[in-house]
């Protein structure tokens, strides 16, 4: 049972960390986050996704909402 308690704790202080570091990075202007989710783009590109695709995609559809 202890095992599965520590395992929690060590998941959310992983997740929490990130959180906290992209909060941190991104105010002081060291780190991007266009797409505003609280982590850095630079962290999301190394897992393989394109924060920048989003953002894209959001405004092509605004541009065929407004084309309409």
């Amino acid at each position: 049972m202890n095992e599965i308690v520590v395992v929690f704790v060590a998941i959310f202080v992983l997740i929490g960390g990130i959180v906290a570091y992209g909060i941190i990075s991104t105010s002081m202007g060291y780190e991007e986050d266009e797409n505003q989710n609280y982590i850095p783009d630079r962290i999301e590109r190394m897992f393989g996704k394109d924060p920048s695709a989003k953002k894209e995609k959001e405004q092509s559809n605004k541009q065929k909402k407004v084309s309409k």
